[in-house]
């Protein structure tokens, strides 16, 4: 058995503006972390700095359908990360997009507090790509 983060969000934008902010380094670098290198295309490996952390943490792409799914897998890098799964599946509505984000795939040895502030950091993501989207601008939240 596996834990997972579920997370949903509505966002007052085309799910285009939305799939765009996360499927590219540009938009990642928004709204998660201003270090993003890599290659954003589907088989491409992206992988993300966070300022005093050791080892950056790789994504291999591994799906883009626009304007409705963006999918990575972890290679590793962070303790208990490699071969977990995230995804982020758009949907459009009367009034923008719904968000529906997941990472999936966690061991159920992974300890409790650590699960735990991986789920509190992948909310404030979220927020951060609804706050960015909403604005056009730019949160630069530098989660590290």
């Amino acid at each position: 058995m596996t834990r997972e983060i579920v997370l949903g969000v509505e966002i007052t934008k085309e799910p285009k503006a939305v799939f765009e902010t996360i499927a590219t380094r540009d938009g990642l670098a928004s709204f998660w972390t201003p270090d993003v290198q890599g290659d954003d295309t589907v088989g491409g490996e992206l992988t993300f700095g966070f300022g005093p952390a050791p080892t950056r943490l790789p994504m291999q792409v591994e799906r883009l359908e626009q304007p409705s799914e963006v999918a990575w897998r972890s290679t590793g890098g962070w303790p208990f990360w490699g071969g977990t799964d995230v995804s982020w599946a758009i949907e459009q509505t009367d009034d923008g997009s719904k968000v529906l984000f997941r990472h999936t795939g966690w061991a159920d040895e992974m300890p409790d507090f650590d699960f735990g502030s991986v789920s509190l950091v992948w909310a404030t993501v979220v927020s951060h790509l609804k706050q960015v989207v909403e604005s056009g601008g730019t949160a630069n939240p530098a989660l590290a």
